[in-house]
């Protein structure tokens, strides 16, 4: 495999994978924003509304913490080959 071919496919790969996981911090964050105690509704006991907030936070920090691995990807595909 050329070098080009290398770093097309770091690159390829860290695009969607930052993509996916920013996708899905987002929906953490929604998620966390969504079982605040002023929007919770009244048959959902407050300790259950408060696991899914913390669930939820946890989806944010793996999804934002993904998006930062996937930057890496993009970036050593520029150090493989920087003119692809």
């Amino acid at each position: 495999m050329s070098r080009l071919t290398i770093a097309r496919a770091l690159t390829a790969s860290g695009v969607v994978g930052a993509t996916v996981s920013t996708v899905a911090g987002l929906a953490g964050i929604i998620g966390v924003i969504s079982t605040t105690p002023a929007l919770c509704p009244n048959s959902v006991s407050p300790a259950r509304c408060a696991a899914a907030g913390s669930k939820a936070a946890l989806i944010g920090a793996y999804g934002l913490t993904a998006a930062g691995a996937a930057g890496l990807l993009l970036a050593a595909g520029r150090v493989v080959d920087p003119e692809a």
